[in-house]
This record gives structure tokens, C-alpha cells and sequence, in this order.
């Protein structure tokens, strides 16, 4: 998994380089081999959007730059790219005659479109690079090569890494308490948290403290506020420690600085906000969560959505109205399975 994960980050290395140069055949080459090894990347995405951006700059149409984008043949691997070759390599086939080697650099930002997988993608570049608080000259650069190839921003910078480097500092709180560190102070000053940012985030410290003293921390999911009230109490009275979201948007906001031990998540939500299916999907589509028990609450008669559920590949389901009993016996057993796993792999 290192070895690939290294061979992907030399790929969007060569393909950034390529980009600056005006070389979108030979990048696009790069990507398409990053999309076989993880189809899913989030910066194979972005950068994907970026070319066929600059070539409609050019004059493509948005339907022929997607063409060449998805034509170009990925790069071969017997001998890994690096930043040498990427400079002085030649383009596979140029995209207009005349227009070969164009580079989008000496475009103006405002003509080229940026796709929210741009932002996503520098966000996910940010969370690698202030995991530990710090950041090398190398990391910089990197930070700085992808500013520049998605024309982030400085406004956009800072408020991606300010949500990014507090997110770090919540997650490494939880890891220095789990190792019997309770002075943070350190960690403050690591992750350069302002003293007006320490006082906004001193209740959420106190949360995840109370959370991880608990038998486990659970989120609950349902956009009715008397029941939420109801599931808590007794999670509670149960040594758990509960925290609760009125929709699948609240409750993606919450795992920024929370990571909850079990979900419970009903399966209807008013519009228009996501369903409990669409919050399903983007729960495990964050690589932490991917073996995080997940359990549906469902009305007697949703038997289609509660099939529906098991299909998706939710772990249990509950129906409404909830038993103390069967509730308190589901989360205890799926967390107790969940770590019994957790401990084989370790």
C-alpha cells in the first residue's frame, strides 16, 4: 500500500509539471494510470478537471476535451516517472497545431473554470501534509505547486487550512489522550491554534474528552429533535457518550473533529436535505470509517428501505419505536464485534 501510494504521488508530480507546461495529452497520461491503480482519487479528479478546463480555454469544447481526456493512454510504469523526465518529456499528440505548447500559466485565472473537486482535492493535500503540525520545505512546495494549478485563492488557502490544521489538532488531542497525555499545550502551539481559536474549541475538547472517557462514543442521525433527545438519554444513562445531528449534512460537519464508535441513522430525511442512504455512502466513502459499525433506524413499515439498507451494506437495523433493551444489546454487541476485529488485524 506505500509502495502505491509513493508511485501515485510521483504520477501527480509528473502530471502537475506537465500541466505547467501545457503538455495535456502527456498529463493526462499520467492521471488515466492514477485512475487504474485508484479509481477514486481525489486528485487524479481534480487535476482530470483541470486539463479539460484549460483546453476549453484553448477553444475545445467542453465534449471534445473530455475526449482526448479519457482517449490518452496511461502512462507506462516500467520505469517510474520522475521530476527530470517530466520536464523535458514530449507531448504524445499535440491538442491543436498550433496550440501545442501553449502553457496555461500565462492565462488569466478568471477564464479558466475550477470544480469543486479542485477544492476538495487541496483539502485532502492539506490534511496529509498538517497530520503531524508540521510542514518541510518539501510539503511546502507542494502546497504551493497545486496553489498555483488550481489558482487557489488566498482567501480560499486560509480558510481550507484553518479548517484543515483544526481538524489536525482535534484528531491529535484524541491520540495524545488515548496515550495518557492530558497536557495539550503542546499540541496548541504545534498546530499554531490562536488563543480566540482555543476558546471556540475548548467545548468541543471537552466533548471528545467526555466521548472517549465513555464506553463509546455514538452518533445518532434523525430530523426529529424528540426522539433524538430520547435516544440520548439513554445511551447516557448507559455509559455512552452520544452526540447528535439533525441531517446527514450536520452530521459530515461533526466528523471533522469527532469520530464516533457506532452511527445510528434513520433511514428518511425532509427535503432537502440527503437521505439516510446518501449519508450512508458518504460515511464510508471516508477511508476511516470504512469498518465503522453503521446501524439504520427504520419505521414497521419501510421493509423495502430496510432491504435497501442491508443491500448498501449496513451492519444492523432497528425499528421505531425503539426498545431500551434491544437498542442497548445491538450498539454493545456491534462494538464488541468491531473491536474483537479491530485487535485480530492489530
Amino acid at each position: 500500500m506505500i509502495e502505491k501510494q509513493k508511485i501515485i504521488a510521483d504520477l501527480i508530480r509528473t502530471a502537475d509539471k506537465e500541466i505547467k507546461s501545457g503538455k495535456f495529452d502527456e498529463a493526462m497520461r499520467y492521471i488515466n494510470r492514477i485512475f487504474e491503480l485508484d479509481i477514486k482519487n481525489v486528485y487524479a479528479k481534480a487535476y482530470k478537471e483541470r486539463v479539460i478546463s484549460l483546453m476549453e480555454a484553448q477553444g475545445f469544447s467542453r465534449e471534445e476535451a473530455e475526449r482526448k481526456a479519457n482517449e490518452a493512454k496511461p502512462a507506462e510504469l516500467a520505469q517510474p516517472p520522475s521530476a527530470e523526465r517530466a520536464t523535458s518529456a514530449q507531448p504524445v499528440a499535440a491538442l491543436k497545431p498550433q496550440q501545442a505548447t501553449v502553457a496555461p500559466r500565462s492565462m488569466p485565472h478568471q477564464t479558466i473554470k475550477r470544480t469543486a473537486a479542485a477544492l476538495e482535492a487541496y483539502r485532502t493535500l492539506l490534511m496529509e501534509i498538517w497530520k503531524d503540525g508540521f510542514i518541510s520545505d518539501e510539503e511546502q512546495g507542494r502546497i504551493d505547486s497545486m496553489r498555483e494549478t488550481f489558482a487557489i485563492t488566498p482567501e480560499e488557502h486560509l480558510d481550507i487550512e484553518t479548517t484543515v490544521r483544526i481538524s489536525c489538532y482535534m484528531n491529535a488531542i484524541r491520540e495524545a489522550w488515548r496515550k495518557g497525555i492530558t497536557n495539550f499545550e503542546p499540541l496548541r502551539k504545534q498546530f499554531h491554534i490562536t488563543e480566540q481559536e482555543q476558546r471556540i474549541l475548548e467545548p468541543k475538547i471537552l466533548q471528545l474528552i467526555q466521548s472517549l472517557q465513555a464506553k463509546g462514543s455514538v452518533l445518532v442521525l434523525d430530523d426529529d429533535e424528540a426522539f433524538l433527545e430520547v435516544i440520548k438519554s439513554m445511551l447516557n444513562d448507559a455509559g455512552y457518550y452520544c452526540f447528535t445531528a439533525v441531517s446527514g449534512e450536520e452530521a459530515l460537519n461533526l466528523l471533522d473533529t469527532m469520530t464516533p464508535d457506532i452511527v445510528l441513522c434513520d433511514v428518511n430525511f425532509t427535503k432537502p436535505h440527503m437521505s439516510g442512504f446518501a449519508f450512508y455512502e458518504r460515511f464510508r466513502s471516508i477511508d476511516k470509517f470504512l469498518a465503522t459499525p453503521f446501524i439504520f433506524l427504520s419505521a414497521l413499515d419501510q421493509d423495502v428501505l430496510i432491504r435497501t439498507g442491508k443491500k448498501l451494506g449496513a451492519d444492523d437495523y432497528l425499528t421505531k419505536p425503539i426498545d431500551a433493551e434491544m437498542l442497548l444489546a445491538t450498539v454493545e454487541g456491534k462494538l464488541r464485534r468491531s473491536r474483537e476485529l479491530r485487535r485480530s488485524l492489530e
